[in-house]
Protein backbone atom coordinates (compact mmCIF):
# COMPACT_ATOMS: atom_id res chain seq x y z
CA UNK A 1 0.00 0.00 0.00
CA UNK A 2 2.92 2.54 0.71
CA UNK A 3 4.34 1.57 -2.53
CA UNK A 4 1.44 2.38 -3.99
CA UNK A 5 1.32 5.62 -2.71
CA UNK A 6 5.01 6.27 -3.41
CA UNK A 7 4.58 5.63 -7.14
CA UNK A 8 1.28 8.06 -6.92
CA UNK A 9 3.49 11.06 -5.77
CA UNK A 10 6.17 10.44 -8.04
CA UNK A 11 3.59 10.67 -11.36
CA UNK A 12 1.70 13.74 -10.03
CA UNK A 13 5.04 15.49 -9.42
CA UNK A 14 6.18 14.19 -13.52
CA UNK A 15 2.85 15.76 -14.47
CA UNK A 16 3.27 18.93 -12.58
CA UNK A 17 6.67 19.52 -14.12
CA UNK A 18 4.93 18.71 -17.34
CA UNK A 19 1.94 21.23 -16.79
CA UNK A 20 4.96 24.22 -16.02
CA UNK A 21 6.55 23.62 -19.03
CA UNK A 22 3.64 23.98 -21.30
CA UNK A 23 3.01 27.05 -19.78
CA UNK A 24 6.21 28.47 -19.95
CA UNK A 25 6.20 27.70 -23.76
CA UNK A 26 2.66 29.65 -24.16
CA UNK A 27 3.74 32.38 -22.32
CA UNK A 28 6.95 32.56 -24.18
CA UNK A 29 5.16 32.13 -27.62
CA UNK A 30 2.75 35.11 -26.78
CA UNK A 31 5.87 37.80 -26.55
CA UNK A 32 7.08 37.42 -29.79
CA UNK A 33 5.61 36.40 -32.96
CA UNK A 34 6.77 33.50 -35.23
CA UNK A 35 10.30 34.02 -36.43
CA UNK A 36 11.38 35.20 -33.04
CA UNK A 37 11.18 32.37 -30.87
CA UNK A 38 14.97 31.33 -29.83
CA UNK A 39 15.33 27.76 -30.15
CA UNK A 40 15.06 24.82 -27.44
CA UNK A 41 15.94 22.53 -29.15
CA UNK A 42 19.27 20.79 -30.71
CA UNK A 43 21.09 22.22 -33.45
CA UNK A 44 19.33 20.96 -36.60
CA UNK A 45 21.48 21.10 -40.35
CA UNK A 46 22.22 23.97 -41.51
CA UNK A 47 19.08 26.33 -43.32
CA UNK A 48 19.78 27.13 -47.12
CA UNK A 49 18.09 30.71 -47.52
CA UNK A 50 19.15 34.10 -48.97
CA UNK A 51 20.97 37.48 -47.91
CA UNK A 52 21.25 40.67 -49.59
CA UNK A 53 23.61 43.25 -49.22
CA UNK A 54 22.57 46.38 -46.66
CA UNK A 55 20.79 48.83 -49.10
CA UNK A 56 19.56 52.51 -49.81
CA UNK A 57 17.09 54.56 -51.02
CA UNK A 58 16.95 58.38 -51.70
CA UNK A 59 14.74 59.90 -49.01
CA UNK A 60 13.33 63.48 -49.74
CA UNK A 61 14.80 65.77 -47.31
CA UNK A 62 11.57 67.48 -44.86
CA UNK A 63 12.13 70.41 -42.46
CA UNK A 64 9.85 70.06 -39.84
CA UNK A 65 9.01 72.45 -37.13
CA UNK A 66 6.43 73.92 -34.99
CA UNK A 67 4.69 77.07 -36.36
CA UNK A 68 1.63 78.45 -35.37
CA UNK A 69 -1.39 79.81 -37.44
CA UNK A 70 -1.35 84.10 -37.84
CA UNK A 71 -3.48 86.43 -39.18
CA UNK A 72 -2.33 86.92 -42.92
CA UNK A 73 -0.04 89.41 -43.32
CA UNK A 74 -1.50 92.02 -45.91
CA UNK A 75 -0.26 95.56 -47.52
CA UNK A 76 -1.95 98.48 -47.63
CA UNK A 77 -2.39 101.05 -50.07
CA UNK A 78 -3.46 104.89 -49.61
CA UNK A 79 -4.20 107.44 -51.44
CA UNK A 80 -1.45 110.33 -51.64
CA UNK A 81 -4.30 112.87 -51.60
CA UNK A 82 -7.42 113.74 -51.89
CA UNK A 83 -9.73 113.26 -55.08
CA UNK A 84 -11.72 110.59 -56.41
CA UNK A 85 -10.85 107.36 -58.53
CA UNK A 86 -11.36 108.09 -62.53
CA UNK A 87 -10.37 104.38 -63.24
CA UNK A 88 -10.13 101.19 -61.15
CA UNK A 89 -8.46 98.34 -62.89
CA UNK A 90 -8.62 95.48 -60.24
CA UNK A 91 -11.36 93.38 -58.43
CA UNK A 92 -11.57 92.08 -55.24
CA UNK A 93 -10.14 88.50 -55.04
CA UNK A 94 -7.84 89.29 -58.07
CA UNK A 95 -4.06 88.11 -58.19
CA UNK A 96 -1.99 90.94 -59.27
CA UNK A 97 1.92 91.38 -59.65
CA UNK A 98 4.27 93.89 -58.69
CA UNK A 99 4.08 96.71 -60.86
CA UNK A 100 0.72 96.27 -62.09
CA UNK A 101 -1.60 99.26 -62.44
CA UNK A 102 -4.12 98.98 -59.97
CA UNK A 103 -6.56 102.97 -60.30
CA UNK A 104 -6.31 106.26 -61.81
CA UNK A 105 -6.65 108.58 -58.57
CA UNK A 106 -8.23 112.35 -60.13
CA UNK A 107 -7.10 114.89 -58.14
CA UNK A 108 -9.41 117.37 -56.14
CA UNK A 109 -9.77 120.69 -57.12
CA UNK A 110 -8.42 121.58 -54.04
CA UNK A 111 -5.49 119.00 -54.08
CA UNK A 112 -4.34 120.74 -57.57
CA UNK A 113 -4.11 124.39 -55.93
CA UNK A 114 -3.22 123.01 -52.68
CA UNK A 115 1.04 123.23 -52.42
CA UNK A 116 2.02 119.98 -50.75
CA UNK A 117 4.55 121.38 -48.09
CA UNK A 118 5.71 117.56 -47.35
CA UNK A 119 5.00 114.22 -49.12
CA UNK A 120 3.22 111.84 -47.44
CA UNK A 121 4.08 110.38 -44.37
CA UNK A 122 2.91 106.95 -45.53
CA UNK A 123 5.33 107.14 -48.49
CA UNK A 124 7.88 107.83 -46.23
CA UNK A 125 7.59 105.42 -43.91
CA UNK A 126 6.94 102.79 -46.75
CA UNK A 127 10.33 103.63 -48.04
CA UNK A 128 12.19 104.04 -44.89
CA UNK A 129 10.69 100.54 -44.09
CA UNK A 130 11.82 98.85 -47.78
CA UNK A 131 15.45 100.59 -47.27
CA UNK A 132 15.50 99.07 -43.82
CA UNK A 133 14.62 95.61 -45.28
CA UNK A 134 16.88 95.94 -48.41
CA UNK A 135 20.03 96.49 -46.40
CA UNK A 136 19.24 93.30 -43.92
CA UNK A 137 18.91 91.15 -47.24
CA UNK A 138 21.96 92.50 -48.69
CA UNK A 139 24.13 91.05 -45.97
CA UNK A 140 22.61 87.61 -46.72
CA UNK A 141 22.39 87.59 -49.60
CA UNK A 142 26.78 88.59 -49.90
CA UNK A 143 27.16 85.45 -47.76
CA UNK A 144 25.00 83.38 -49.75
CA UNK A 145 22.06 83.13 -47.42
CA UNK A 146 19.30 84.21 -49.75
CA UNK A 147 18.55 83.50 -53.95
CA UNK A 148 19.42 86.30 -56.32
CA UNK A 149 15.25 86.29 -57.05
CA UNK A 150 14.70 87.37 -53.39
CA UNK A 151 17.59 89.93 -53.66
CA UNK A 152 15.89 91.06 -57.02
CA UNK A 153 12.34 91.41 -55.38
CA UNK A 154 13.57 93.13 -52.42
CA UNK A 155 15.58 95.34 -54.96
CA UNK A 156 12.48 96.58 -56.71
CA UNK A 157 10.34 96.97 -53.94
CA UNK A 158 12.65 99.70 -52.25
CA UNK A 159 13.06 101.08 -56.05
CA UNK A 160 9.02 101.49 -56.09
CA UNK A 161 9.24 102.89 -52.60
CA UNK A 162 12.00 105.51 -53.74
CA UNK A 163 9.70 106.60 -56.79
CA UNK A 164 6.22 106.99 -55.12
CA UNK A 165 8.72 109.11 -52.67
CA UNK A 166 10.32 111.00 -55.47
CA UNK A 167 6.89 111.94 -56.74
CA UNK A 168 5.62 113.15 -53.89
CA UNK A 169 8.90 115.35 -53.29
CA UNK A 170 8.28 116.67 -56.95
CA UNK A 171 4.21 117.74 -56.24
CA UNK A 172 5.54 119.59 -53.13
CA UNK A 173 8.18 121.92 -55.37
CA UNK A 174 4.54 122.80 -57.11
CA UNK A 175 0.91 121.99 -57.26
CA UNK A 176 -0.25 118.46 -58.35
CA UNK A 177 -1.21 118.88 -62.21
CA UNK A 178 -3.31 115.72 -62.84
CA UNK A 179 -4.39 112.08 -62.22
CA UNK A 180 -2.12 109.39 -60.81
CA UNK A 181 -1.68 105.88 -61.51
CA UNK A 182 -1.52 103.89 -58.44
CA UNK A 183 0.48 100.70 -58.92
CA UNK A 184 1.15 97.31 -56.81
CA UNK A 185 4.12 97.10 -54.66
CA UNK A 186 4.28 93.53 -53.97
CA UNK A 187 2.53 90.68 -56.30
CA UNK A 188 -0.66 89.58 -54.08
CA UNK A 189 -4.39 89.31 -54.08
CA UNK A 190 -6.81 92.23 -54.10
CA UNK A 191 -8.63 92.46 -50.54
CA UNK A 192 -10.70 95.18 -48.90
CA UNK A 193 -11.14 97.05 -52.15
CA UNK A 194 -12.82 99.95 -50.70
CA UNK A 195 -12.04 102.40 -53.87
CA UNK A 196 -15.00 103.16 -56.23
CA UNK A 197 -15.64 105.24 -59.35
CA UNK A 198 -16.66 109.03 -58.54
CA UNK A 199 -16.10 108.22 -54.63
CA UNK A 200 -13.79 111.04 -53.00
CA UNK A 201 -11.56 109.85 -50.94
CA UNK A 202 -8.86 111.72 -48.73
CA UNK A 203 -5.09 111.89 -48.37
CA UNK A 204 -3.73 109.08 -46.62
CA UNK A 205 -6.96 106.95 -47.00
CA UNK A 206 -7.41 103.20 -47.44
CA UNK A 207 -7.90 102.41 -50.94
CA UNK A 208 -7.03 98.93 -50.53
CA UNK A 209 -5.25 95.59 -49.60
CA UNK A 210 -2.77 93.37 -51.15
CA UNK A 211 -2.55 89.65 -49.59
CA UNK A 212 -3.00 86.62 -49.63
CA UNK A 213 -6.84 86.44 -50.05
CA UNK A 214 -7.40 84.54 -46.99
CA UNK A 215 -8.12 85.46 -43.16
CA UNK A 216 -5.44 82.91 -41.58
CA UNK A 217 -1.64 81.71 -42.50
CA UNK A 218 0.98 80.39 -41.25
CA UNK A 219 4.20 81.26 -39.68
CA UNK A 220 6.82 79.05 -38.74
CA UNK A 221 11.14 79.62 -37.45
CA UNK A 222 13.53 78.94 -39.67
CA UNK A 223 17.30 78.77 -38.97
CA UNK A 224 20.12 80.11 -41.49
CA UNK A 225 21.05 76.61 -43.04
CA UNK A 226 17.58 76.07 -43.68
CA UNK A 227 17.61 78.91 -45.97
CA UNK A 228 19.85 76.72 -48.25
CA UNK A 229 16.99 74.18 -49.05
CA UNK A 230 14.13 76.36 -47.84
CA UNK A 231 12.74 79.23 -50.85
CA UNK A 232 9.81 81.21 -51.76
CA UNK A 233 7.03 78.80 -53.60
CA UNK A 234 8.68 75.41 -51.73
CA UNK A 235 5.91 73.39 -51.09
CA UNK A 236 4.41 73.38 -47.32
CA UNK A 237 1.81 70.72 -44.92
CA UNK A 238 0.25 72.71 -42.50
CA UNK A 239 -1.05 70.15 -39.99
CA UNK A 240 -3.34 71.70 -36.76
CA UNK A 241 -5.97 70.27 -34.67
CA UNK A 242 -6.14 67.37 -36.38
CA UNK A 243 -6.44 68.97 -39.99
CA UNK A 244 -3.83 69.37 -42.74
CA UNK A 245 -4.12 71.95 -45.17
CA UNK A 246 -1.38 72.40 -48.02
CA UNK A 247 0.53 75.23 -49.10
CA UNK A 248 3.72 77.37 -50.10
CA UNK A 249 6.38 79.78 -48.14
CA UNK A 250 5.17 83.04 -49.65
CA UNK A 251 8.10 85.28 -47.55
CA UNK A 252 10.79 84.99 -45.40
CA UNK A 253 12.09 88.04 -43.43
CA UNK A 254 15.13 87.92 -40.83
CA UNK A 255 13.77 89.00 -37.25
CA UNK A 256 15.50 91.78 -36.44
CA UNK A 257 15.71 90.84 -32.28
CA UNK A 258 18.05 88.13 -33.45
CA UNK A 259 21.40 88.84 -33.09
CA UNK A 260 23.95 86.04 -31.98
CA UNK A 261 22.21 83.43 -34.18
CA UNK A 262 20.44 84.13 -36.99
CA UNK A 263 16.40 83.97 -37.21
CA UNK A 264 14.29 84.12 -40.03
CA UNK A 265 10.15 83.99 -40.05
CA UNK A 266 8.97 81.92 -43.08
CA UNK A 267 5.19 82.76 -43.29
CA UNK A 268 3.11 80.52 -45.85
CA UNK A 269 0.26 80.92 -47.65
CA UNK A 270 -2.89 78.20 -47.07
CA UNK A 271 -3.81 76.51 -50.87
CA UNK A 272 -7.25 76.42 -49.77
CA UNK A 273 -9.39 78.11 -46.78
CA UNK A 274 -9.23 76.79 -43.42
CA UNK A 275 -11.74 75.06 -41.12
CA UNK A 276 -13.41 77.89 -39.12
CA UNK A 277 -12.48 76.07 -35.95
CA UNK A 278 -9.17 77.30 -36.94
CA UNK A 279 -7.92 80.77 -35.49
CA UNK A 280 -4.81 82.75 -35.11
CA UNK A 281 -2.36 81.95 -32.72
CA UNK A 282 -3.18 77.85 -32.70
CA UNK A 283 -0.05 75.57 -32.96
CA UNK A 284 1.01 74.06 -36.39
CA UNK A 285 3.51 71.28 -37.24
CA UNK A 286 5.01 72.75 -40.44
CA UNK A 287 6.50 69.96 -42.80
CA UNK A 288 8.42 71.71 -46.03
CA UNK A 289 9.51 69.58 -49.03
CA UNK A 290 12.44 70.69 -50.07
CA UNK A 291 12.91 68.92 -53.16
CA UNK A 292 16.07 67.56 -52.46
CA UNK A 293 17.21 64.15 -51.05
CA UNK A 294 19.77 62.59 -48.76
CA UNK A 295 20.69 58.59 -49.16
CA UNK A 296 19.96 56.83 -46.12
CA UNK A 297 20.58 53.08 -45.24
CA UNK A 298 17.54 50.03 -45.70
CA UNK A 299 16.53 47.05 -45.99
CA UNK A 300 13.88 45.27 -47.82
CA UNK A 301 10.26 45.75 -45.62
CA UNK A 302 9.10 42.23 -45.55
CA UNK A 303 12.23 41.42 -44.09
CA UNK A 304 11.34 43.08 -40.75
CA UNK A 305 9.71 41.66 -37.97
CA UNK A 306 7.59 42.63 -34.89
CA UNK A 307 6.64 41.49 -31.54
CA UNK A 308 3.93 42.44 -29.79
CA UNK A 309 5.15 45.34 -28.18
CA UNK A 310 6.20 47.18 -31.42
CA UNK A 311 9.88 46.28 -31.40
CA UNK A 312 11.06 45.89 -34.98
CA UNK A 313 14.02 42.98 -36.03
CA UNK A 314 15.86 41.70 -38.53
CA UNK A 315 18.36 38.52 -39.00
CA UNK A 316 21.71 39.39 -39.97
CA UNK A 317 23.87 36.31 -41.56
CA UNK A 318 26.81 36.58 -38.95
CA UNK A 319 29.62 33.71 -39.75
CA UNK A 320 27.16 31.12 -40.82
CA UNK A 321 25.05 32.11 -37.71
CA UNK A 322 21.00 33.80 -37.88
CA UNK A 323 21.93 36.25 -35.51
CA UNK A 324 18.61 38.45 -34.65
CA UNK A 325 18.87 42.17 -34.56
CA UNK A 326 16.90 44.48 -32.88
CA UNK A 327 16.53 47.76 -35.43
CA UNK A 328 14.53 51.36 -35.41
CA UNK A 329 12.57 52.29 -38.92
CA UNK A 330 11.87 55.31 -40.44
CA UNK A 331 10.30 56.21 -43.77
CA UNK A 332 9.11 53.19 -46.07
CA UNK A 333 9.72 53.61 -49.86
CA UNK A 334 8.03 51.34 -52.59
CA UNK A 335 9.68 47.85 -51.07
CA UNK A 336 12.32 49.05 -48.90
CA UNK A 337 12.36 51.01 -45.03
CA UNK A 338 14.81 53.01 -44.02
CA UNK A 339 17.27 51.96 -40.67
CA UNK A 340 17.72 55.00 -38.33
CA UNK A 341 19.66 52.50 -35.77
CA UNK A 342 23.65 51.95 -36.70
CA UNK A 343 23.83 48.92 -38.84
CA UNK A 344 27.97 48.26 -40.20
CA UNK A 345 27.95 48.62 -43.89
CA UNK A 346 29.25 45.12 -44.60
CA UNK A 347 25.67 43.57 -43.12
CA UNK A 348 23.99 41.21 -44.54
CA UNK A 349 20.21 40.74 -44.39
CA UNK A 350 18.21 37.64 -44.53
CA UNK A 351 15.71 37.52 -46.63
CA UNK A 352 13.92 33.97 -46.61
CA UNK A 353 12.60 31.27 -43.90
CA UNK A 354 12.16 33.70 -41.52
CA UNK A 355 9.18 32.17 -40.51
CA UNK A 356 11.03 29.19 -39.23
CA UNK A 357 14.53 31.18 -38.37
CA UNK A 358 15.86 31.22 -34.77
CA UNK A 359 18.36 32.80 -33.38
CA UNK A 360 21.11 31.46 -33.50
CA UNK A 361 20.66 29.25 -36.04
CA UNK A 362 23.10 27.77 -38.40
CA UNK A 363 22.80 28.79 -42.18
CA UNK A 364 23.73 27.97 -45.53
CA UNK A 365 23.54 31.23 -47.81
CA UNK A 366 22.66 30.16 -51.13
CA UNK A 367 21.38 32.89 -52.53
CA UNK A 368 23.56 36.44 -52.18
CA UNK A 369 21.77 39.03 -54.13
Amino acid sequence: MKKLTRNSRLLLALMLLVCAAALLLAVSSKQLPTGLWPRQISPQAPVNLTAIPLGTINKPIQVTRTGSLESAASVPIHAAFSGHPSEIYVTEGQAIKAGQPLLKLQPSPSAVTQQVAVPSQQLQTNYDNALKEYDRYQKLYEIGAIPRRQMESITAKLQEAKERLAAAGTQSAGSITGPATITAPIDGIVTGLAAAPAKEVQAGQLLLSLGSGQELGAVVQLEQKDLYLVQLGTPVIVEAVQQTIVGQVASIYPQVEAKQNPVFLAHIKLASKPAESLKAGMPATIHINTGETAVVPAVPTASILQDSQGQTYIYLAVNGKAVLQQISVGKTMDDFTEITSGLPAESLIITSSLDSLRDGDTITVIQHQ
